[in-house]
C-alpha cells in the first residue's frame, strides 16, 4: 500500500500520540509511503532520553537583562534499522494505552 502526500511531500499530515505504533510501521521516501518490510513494536526499542531547555518562554514573560531556561524532557525510542523515533507523548499515554493500542495494530498488519 502506497500514499502520497501533495499537500506537503516532506511531512505527512498530524495525528494523535496514540496512532504512533502505526505511523512506524511506513517509510515515506520521494512523497509515496510504503509499508515496512519488518513490523516495528516500539515497546520492544531501547528508551532513551534527552533534556533540552527554552529560555526565556514566551508564556512565562521576559524579564529585562535576565536568562531563565527551563528544560524540556523528549523521550525516544533507538529500534532496529536505525530508526529512531521521539516518543515523548505516546510514552506519556501510559503502558496500558500504549499496549492496547499496540495489539490492536498488530492485529491489524496480521490481516
Amino acid at each position: 500500500m502506497s500514499t502520497y502526500y501533495p499537500e506537503n511531500p516532506s511531512h505527512p499530515p498530524p495525528f494523535p500520540a496514540s496512532d504512533l505504533p502505526a505511523q512506524v510501521q511506513t517509510i515515506q521516501r520521494n512523497n509515496i509511503v510504503k509499508s515496512r518490510k519488518t513490523p516495528v513494536n516500539l515497546a520492544e526499542c531501547p528508551l532513551f532520553e534527552m533534556v533540552q531547555y527554552s529560555c526565556n518562554p514566551p508564556e512565562k514573560g521576559a524579564v529585562t537583562g535576565r536568562i531563565e531556561c527551563e528544560s524540556i524532557v523528549r523521550l525516544f525510542r533507538r529500534c532496529a534499522g536505525g530508526l529512531t523515533v521521539e516518543t515523548t507523548a505516546w510514552d506519556r499515554l501510559g503502558d496500558k494505552g500504549k499496549a492496547e493500542k499496540q495489539n490492536k495494530n498488530e492485529d491489524k498488519s496480521k490481516q
